[in-house]
């Protein structure tokens, strides 16, 4: 019996996911080999069309867990913000207001890190949702090719209607 496998694997355990380590190297093999290989046969391209879709699948993963991750950093900026702002006391007794206590916790150089971890988070997120709409466009790409390839040199037409099937090359 195989091994249970739940959606919480996917995402992860952590509600901050070290993503500046994801391991894309299985990814960039795949794009690099798409972009430098052409496909020569039937199987040739259906090779290209399941690492297209291996390459999307491993990007799922890794966009499952940014986006647990961008919501999680999306909240501590701001109950940083909150915190720092109700903490914030005016110099020398002032009364403080509440446009310093919102000023203070706008400008709190722990606020501040907290934005810059999301902001690398979101430039992550698009670097890999454009991979993903890469990969899934190159399946479906190699899919179309498969399918042409069938059709005219094996006289194969996988659809129900009733068009005539194309001569292979005689």
């Amino acid at each position: 019996m195989s091994q249970q496998v739940r959606l919480g694997d996917f995402l992860g355990t952590e509600l901050e996911e070290d993503f500046m380590n994801f391991d894309l190297t299985e990814v960039e093999d795949v794009l690099v080999n798409l972009r430098d290989i052409d496909a020569i046969d039937l199987a040739h391209v259906e090779v290209l069309q399941q690492q297209a879709l291996r390459g999307a699948d491993v990007i799922a993963g890794y966009l499952g867990k940014m986006v647990k991750t961008i919501g999680y950093l999306e909240a501590k900026v701001n109950s940083t913000k909150n915190k720092v702002s109700l903490e914030y006391q005016a110099p020398d007794g002032v009364r403080t207001t509440a446009d310093m206590k919102k000023s203070a916790g706008e400008s709190s150089p722990e606020v501040e890190n907290v934005q810059i971890k999301l902001a690398k988070a979101k430039g992550s997120k698009l670097v890999l949702d454009r991979k993903y709409e890469i990969l899934v466009k190159s399946h479906h790409h190699f899919k179309d090719i498969a399918q042409g390839l069938r059709k005219t040199i094996l006289g194969y037409s996988p659809s129900t209607t009733a068009e005539p099937v194309a001569n292979g090359y005689e």
